[in-house]
C-alpha cells in the first residue's frame, strides 16, 4: 500500500467517524457553533484527500497523517448504534465544550498546512522562496514553526551566538525534551524590555538556545557512550563505536575550515585547535560560531521532518556557504529544507531544490506563494526580479559601471537592471511584462542605432524606449545642464560655446572612424537579431544564406552615416551631435574649456543632490514614458 493510499484509508475511516458523531451530536440538540465545527472538520477532510498528490513524499504523510489522528481523537464519543439518552447529551456537550478551542486550534494548523503544501505543489525535494522585503518570510518562518511543532524545525534568523561554559552532563532524556519544547517556542526581536532590565531577559528563547543545543549534544554522546561501554562489561561484543551527532557536528564542522579542529575532549566543553595554539569555542568567530549553530540545529531536527531556514546566508562567508549547506543537506536526506532568502547567488546554487516566488503577504496569515514563472529569462536575473518592490529599468551595461550608476540617480524609484545587449533589453521587458496580476512593472532603454522611427514606435507601447543620446555620458554634456554647472565655477556662455564647437570638431575629426564603428555595430546587430531561413534542401539553404548576406550592404550603410554626420557637421547641429557621437572621451572637451578635471564626478555629484540638474536631464526623455 502506498503512502497515499494509507493517508486516504485514514481520512475515510475519520471522516465516518467525524460524519456519524455530526448526526449524534444533531440529535443531542447542541448549539450551531459546535455543529460547525464538524462540518469544518467534515470540509476539511474532503479537501485533504481531493488535494493530495499521487506520489506522497514521507514527511507529508508523517504530517497530515498526524493532522487526522487527532481529529478522530478529538470526536471520540459516540452513540454506537445506541438510542440517544439525556446523559449522553450532555456528555457530549461537556466533552465538545472542554475540547472547542483545541479543534478551532487545530483546524486553523491544519488548514494552514493544507493550503500552504497545495500552493508549493506537495514538493518532494528541498524548496527555495524568494520574495521583496516585506513580503512575509520571516512571518512565514515562525507560523511554520506555530503548525510544524513535532514535524520539522524552523532555524531563525536571529541568533543570540553566547556559547556557555559547561560543568556537568545532564541527563539526556530531559536535554532532549528541554531542546524540543524550545523548537517549539518563536525566537525573533520582536519584543521590548524595561530599560532598567536585562535585554536577554526579553529574549530567553533566544538567549537560552545555543545551550540547548550544545547541551543535549553532549548529553547524547554521554548516554550511548555509556551504553556501550555497559554493554562491553556486560560481556557483549566489541564491536565499532557508535557514532553521535555530536561526532558527526564536530566532523562536519572540521571539513569546512582549514588549518582548524574542533574537539571535545573532556567529554564536556568544545574546544578549537589551531595553529596559534588551542582556544574554548566562545572565543571563536561570529562566522565559525554560526556554522556550529548550524549543523547543530539540523542534525537535532526531527526525523522526515521539515527544516525552515531563513537567511541561511546569515554571518557565513561566501567561501563557506554552499559547502555547509551541501553539507547538512547531505547529511539529513531523510528531511526537506525550505529556505527564505535574500541571497540570490546561494538561492541559485541549491540546484536541485525548486524555486518558488511569494508574489504576496496580507497580515497576519495570508501569503499567495507560486513557482517561479516561465519567462525565458536567466533564473537568478527573475528571482532579483520578483524580489523587487519598485518598477524595472533594464538598460544595456554591466552593474557597478558609470553608466548603471547614472540610471540609477536618473531613476532612483526603480530597480535598474543592466543587461548584456539590446535585444536582451527588449525581450525581458516584454517578458516580465507578461507575468500575470504582478504589481510592478518593467521598462526598457535602448540605444536606438539600430532601429529606425517605425520599428522605435512600435516599440513604445511595450515600455521600451530609446536613449536620447549616443552615451549616456552624453547627457551631461546638455547644454542646459553645462550652463547650471558653470556659475559654480566661475564659467560662462562663452566656455559654453567653445564646449559645442569643440564636441563638433571632434565629431569631424572623428568621422570617418565614427561610421566604422557604426557599420561594424550594425553588422553585429544584424547577425544576432536575424538568423537563415530554413531549407528543405541545400539548394535552398544556399539561396536563402545568399538572400541572409545580401542584406548586409556594408558600402551602402557607410555611406548613409557619412552623410548624416557630415550634415551634423555642417549644421553645427551640437544637440544632435551628442545623439549620435559615441565617445566617452568627450568629457575632456567640457573639462578644457571649464578648466578642471573632475567633470563626471562634479555632474554626478549635481545630479545626486540637486533636484533641479535631475528635471534638465530628464526633459531628454519622453513625457511620461517611465510611469
Amino acid at each position: 500500500m502506498s503512502l497515499k493510499e494509507k493517508l486516504l484509508h485514514q481520512i475515510n475511516h475519520t471522516s465516518k467517524q467525524v460524519s456519524q458523531n455530526l448526526k449524534d451530536a444533531e440529535t443531542a440538540k447542541l448549539g450551531e457553533q459546535d455543529l460547525e465545527l464538524y462540518k469544518k472538520t467534515i470540509h476539511y477532510l474532503s479537501k485533504l484527500e481531493a488535494q493530495l498528490p499521487d506520489a506522497l513524499s514521507q514527511n507529508h504523510f508523517d504530517l497530515f497523517h498526524k493532522n487526522v489522528i487527532a481529529f478522530g481523537s478529538f470526536y471520540s464519543l459516540s452513540l454506537a448504534g445506541q438510542e440517544m439518552s439525556e446523559d449522553f447529551a450532555k456528555q457530549l456537550k461537556t466533552e465538545i465544550i472542554a475540547k472547542r478551542d483545541s479543534i478551532i486550534s487545530h483546524l486553523e494548523k491544519s488548514e494552514f498546512n493544507l493550503n500552504l503544501f497545495s500552493m508549493l505543489g506537495f514538493f518532494n525535494g528541498n524548496i527555495v522562496a524568494v520574495g521583496a522585503n516585506g513580503s512575509g518570510k520571516t512571518s512565514l518562518s515562525e507560523k511554520l514553526r506555530q503548525y510544524l511543532p513535532s514535524s520539522g524545525v524552523v532555524i531563525s534568523a536571529q541568533k543570540l551566538l553566547i556559547i556557555p561554559v559547561f560543568q556537568g552532563i545532564s541527563n539526556f532524556e530531559q536535554t532532549s525534551a528541554k531542546l524540543l519544547q524550545l523548537q517549539k517556542v518563536t525566537k525573533n526581536f520582536k519584543t521590548s524590555y524595561n530599560a532598567d532590565g536585562n535585554a536577554t531577559d526579553a529574549v530567553p528563547a533566544v538567549g537560552f538556545e545555543f545551550m540547548r543545543l550544545l547541551n543535549n549534544l553532549l548529553a547524547e554522546r554521554s548516554a550511548i557512550g555509556n551504553k556501550y561501554l555497559n554493554e562491553i562489561r556486560a560481556g557483549g561484543t566489541v564491536g565499532e563505536i557508535p557514532q553521535t551527532r555530536l561526532d558527526q557536528t564536530l566532523k562536519i564542522w572540521n571539513s569546512l575550515i582549514e588549518h582548524r579542529q574542533m574537539d571535545c575532549e573532556d567529554g564536556i566543553n568544545l574546544i578549537v585547535r589551531a595553529p596559534e595554539g588551542i582556544y574554548p569555542v566562545f572565543e571563536m568567530s561570529d562566522g565559525e560560531k554560526v556554522m556550529l549553530y548550524l549543523i547543530a540545529q539540523v542534525l537535532q531536527a526531527p526525523k522526515d521532518g521539515f527544516i525552515i531556514v531563513d537567511e541561511p546566508e546569515m554571518f557565513l562567508h561566501k567561501t563557506v556557504l554552499n559547502k555547509l549547506w551541501d553539507a547538512l543537506e547531505t547529511a539529513r536526506q531523510d528531511c526537506i529544507f525550505v529556505y527564505l532568502t535574500h541571497d540570490l547567488d546561494f538561492a541559485s546554487s541549491r540546484t536541485t531544490a525548486s524555486k518558488v516566488w511569494i508574489r504576496s503577504f496580507t497580515h497576519p496569515d495570508h501569503w499567495e506563494i507560486e513557482s517561479l514563472p516561465e519567462t525565458g529569462m536567466p533564473e537568478p536575473l527573475l528571482m532579483e526580479l520578483l524580489g523587487s518592490r519598485k518598477n524595472i529599468l533594464f538598460c544595456e551595461g554591466k552593474k557597478g559601471s558609470n553608466d548603471v550608476r547614472i540610471y540609477e540617480l536618473l531613476f532612483p524609484n526603480m530597480t535598474v537592471m543592466p543587461v548584456d545587449s539590446c535585444g536582451d533589453v527588449i525581450n525581458y521587458t516584454k517578458a516580465f511584462n507578461k507575468i500575470p496580476d504582478i504589481a510592478t512593472k518593467a521598462f526598457g532603454i535602448i540605444d536606438s542605432d539600430h532601429y529606425g522611427a517605425e520599428r522605435l514606435s512600435a516599440l513604445s507601447p511595450y515600455k521600451i524606449h530609446p536613449l536620447p543620446v549616443a552615451e549616456i555620458e552624453n547627457l551631461f554634456l546638455d547644454e542646459s545642464f553645462l550652463s547650471s554647472m558653470a556659475p559654480r565655477i566661475m564659467k560662462g556662455a562663452e566656455e559654453i560655446a567653445g564646449i559645442k564647437a569643440g564636441v563638433i570638431e571632434k565629431l569631424e575629426k572623428d568621422l570617418e572612424m565614427q561610421v566604422a564603428h557604426y557599420v561594424s555595430a550594425k553588422i553585429n546587430y544584424y547577425f544576432n537579431n536575424s538568423h537563415v531561413s530554413k531549407g528543405n534542401d541545400i539548394s535552398e539553404v544556399d539561396t536563402n544564406y545568399k538572400e541572409f548576406t545580401r542584406q548586409v550592404d556594408i558600402n551602402k550603410w557607410a555611406e548613409e552615416r557619412r552623410t548624416e554626420l557630415k550634415k551634423i557637421v555642417a549644421d553645427r547641429d551640437y544637440a544632435k551631435a551628442l545623439s549620435v557621437y559615441n565617445n566617452k572621451g568627450l568629457k575632456s572637451v567640457v573639462e578644457k574649456h571649464f578648466r578642471i578635471t573632475d567633470f563626471f564626478d562634479r555632474s554626478i555629484g549635481m545630479l545626486q543632490f540637486e533636484d533641479g540638474a535631475k528635471v534638465i536631464l530628464m526633459k531628454n526623455f519622453p513625457t511620461g514614458a517611465f510611469v
